[in-house]
């Protein structure tokens, strides 16, 4: 021990701790333990939340793998499909080159996808819906937002456009979502809805 560390007690103390923490293994240092502690906490939110094991076709048991909406064995249209919280049903689907009318048209570039969809909120509470909780997942297995200006458009076909909705529990809506896609990307296509209350997806083949 220096003559410095024998006439200071508290520095000598210091550098004796500061060595035993240094010396300590990896996994008993606080910022690893935090590290492990919020990554148990990511992987955790992870699997508890998303993706679609709660989609039901509407009336089914809920109990079997054959009454479980997938991408793979999605609905069709006409068909309902129950989320946790929102029921969907699309009522039609069809291409067109424009929407509108001679006072507000407008023109894809490339097809539009107009579908009809009717949502049902199912909880105790009202949530809002948005038409980002609805995407077109193409042919080419690309996902396509809803084309903002042809969903207004879309009101000059007598249709009431679905981009921002209150939904009262219990009470359907039923208007239109327009997407812009590939012509090439139409074909086999499917509707990817999101539960309101955040717990998952389910899909609807369009048959286009």
């Amino acid at each position: 021990m220096s003559d410095t560390q024998e006439q200071n007690p508290k520095a000598a103390a210091k550098a004796a701790k500061a060595y035993a923490k240094a010396s300590r293994p990896w996994y008993k240092k606080k910022r690893w333990i935090a590290a492990i502690v919020v990554g148990v906490i990511i992987v955790a939110a992870a699997l508890g939340s998303g993706g679609n094991e709660g989609a039901t076709r509407s009336g089914s048991s809920g109990g079997g793998d054959a009454d479980k909406v997938t991408k793979a064995d999605p609905v069709k249209v006409g068909e309902s499909v129950e989320l946790e919280g929102t029921k969907y049903t699309v009522e039609s689907a069809r291409t067109q080159a424009s929407v509108g009318n001679e006072f507000f048209k407008e023109e894809a570039d490339g097809i539009y996808v107009v579908v009809e969809l009717t949502i049902e909120n199912t909880k105790d509470e009202t949530k809002t819906f948005s038409d980002n909780a609805a995407k077109f997942i193409g042919a080419n297995d690309k996902t396509y937002s809803t084309d903002f200006d042809g969903t207004v458009a879309a009101t000059g076909d007598d249709g009431e456009p679905l981009i921002l909705e209150d939904m009262q529990p219990d009470v359907p809506k039923t208007g239109l979502l327009v997407f812009d896609v590939p012509e090439a990307a139409v074909k086999g296509g499917q509707l990817e809805v999101s539960d309101l209350f955040g717990r998952g997806e389910a899909y609807v083949d369009l048959g286009l």
